[in-house]
Parts: C-alpha cells; structure tokens; sequence
C-alpha cells in the first residue's frame, strides 16, 4: 500500500489506462495499523449510532419480524393459552432486553452498513490501481442493494422454512417457541442470505482486477457449482435441505449472470487496448 498517487496523465498512463498503479512513498507498519485503528472506531460509531436508532423502533420493527411466525398455520402457533393468537414467550429475565436490542440490531445494521463498507473501501483503496478507485460509488451501491435483496428474499421464504421445520413434531406437540430464538434464527437467517447475495460483487470485483476470467469461470462451472451447493449448506443457519436448495438457487444464478458480466469486461478491456494501440 502506498500514501499518494500519481496524478492522471503523469509518466504517460491515465485513469483509464489499466497499467497505471498507485506510485509514492510506502507507508510503514505502523501507519497501516494507525489508518486501521481509524477506521474501525469510525465503523464502531455508525453501529452505535445505528443501534440507538434502532431501540427507538424497536417495536415495530419486533412486529414486522414476528409476521413470519403469525403467517403460519394456526396449529404450528397456538400459543401458551391454546388459542390461535400469535404468541412468543420469554424463558429467562433478560430475553426480553435482548430481544428489543437484536430488533434493535436490524436498524442499526441497515443504518451503519454504508458507512462500515465505505471505511473498508478507504481502507483498501491506497492498494489499489486508479482504473480500479474509480468504481467506489457502484461498488458500495451494489453491496447494499444486495445485501437488502438477500435479507428480503430471505423474509418471505421463512414461513416456509420454519413450517417445514416445525412440521416435523408431529401431532400431540406443540411448538411454543421462545421470543430470544425465534428471533435468533430470523436474523442469521436474514444475514446469511445478505452475505450470500454478495457472491456476484465478489466475482465481477475479480473479474475487473484481471485474476479471474470468463473463460475460466466456464471451464470451472461443474467445480463452482458443486462449492455453490457447499458453501450454501455451510452458511445457512437451520441446516435443513429446504433452506439450502433456496439459497443456492440465486447462488447458481449469480454465478451465470457473472460469467456474462466477465465477458462483458473483457471485451471493453479489449476494445479499450485496441483504441491505444
């Protein structure tokens, strides 16, 4: 990593030019520790500042995740009273504080994500060459719309997951969940699928860089598809087959769609590389 760049056009590279790199003096250890230091107290301020946000909504926010729950049939929720009322209950004096701050948590997540994600992109940015600095902005705009997507996605299939889950008991048990695990499994489901909508950043940033290409990403599908499969079973919380198929479906699709992007690149690379020649 280096301190300063080379302004556009010196030493006959532009910003658009793909052999330009970031040229200065280097910094020392200690200065890449220091930059560090800075922008993880920056980060852990926006999630503070996240998370007060959140407890002031927290209640609406506990309404619209426990929906999943009241969306299922009556005899998967018939509660401690035996009726058919959308009941969580709490087992241990403190389920109650824990679950107002993991509601709490939402808000904070969705309010200090932009600013988390562009610390680590000032972070890495000295690393990186001017053609590549450029794509900030629709970098950090595209990580959070998926990750939005992904947590979505996830929101309407819960129902499913969970009377899928729920439905194994069998008759003469009744599941009366806990407020404090139901809501533990709405959010690491939620955040597994937003991490996983991430996949396509992760393979269009490689393919811009020159490590991966679309040809390669072809002749290695068979292999990407079985790790997409791993990787969904790896991630999703509940290990059920039913979640897994559902989150490797988009996975499969974003691997597709990835291909495409690499040869979209690649051929402006090469259209670009014969208008400088």
């Amino acid at each position: 990593m280096t301190a300063t760049a080379t302004p556009p056009g010196a030493g006959g590279t532009t910003a658009d030019d793909p052999a330009s790199v970031y040229t200065g003096d280097e910094m020392t250890l200690f200065e890449h520790l220091e930059e560090l230091r800075s922008r993880l107290f920056k980060s852990a301020v926006a999630i503070v500042l996240g998370l007060a946000i959140g407890f002031v909504f927290h209640e609406q926010v506990l309404a619209i995740l426990r929906q999943p729950y009241c969306n299922l049939p009556t005899d998967l929720r018939r509660g401690l009273s035996g009726g058919s009322e959308c009941e969580l209950i709490v087992l241990r004096v403190l389920d109650g504080f824990f679950v107002s701050l993991k509601a709490s948590a939402v808000v904070g997540v969705v309010v200090a994500a932009p600013m988390v994600c562009f610390q680590i992109w000032r972070f890495v940015t000295p690393g990186l060459r001017p053609v590549e600095r450029r794509y900030a902005i629709p970098f950090l705009l595209i990580t959070q719309v998926l990750f939005a997507g992904g947590a979505v996605f996830s929101y309407f299939l819960i129902p499913r997951a969970l009377e899928f889950l729920l439905g194994f008991a069998g008759e003469g048990i009744v599941p009366v969940l806990s407020a404090n695990e139901y809501l533990t499994f709405i959010l690491q489901t939620m955040i597994a699928f937003g991490i996983a909508f991430e996949f396509p950043v992760v393979l269009v940033m490689l393919s811009l860089m020159g490590v991966i290409s679309a040809d390669g990403m072809r002749r290695y599908r068979r292999h990407a598809l079985f790790g997409t499969f791993v990787a969904a079973a790896v991630i999703t919380p509940t290990q059920d087959p039913l979640t897994m198929l559902l989150m490797a479906a988009p996975l499969v699709a974003f691997y597709e769609l990835s291909v495409l992007a690499a040869r979209v690149i690649e051929r402006r690379r090469r259209a670009r590389t014969a208008v400088a020649a």
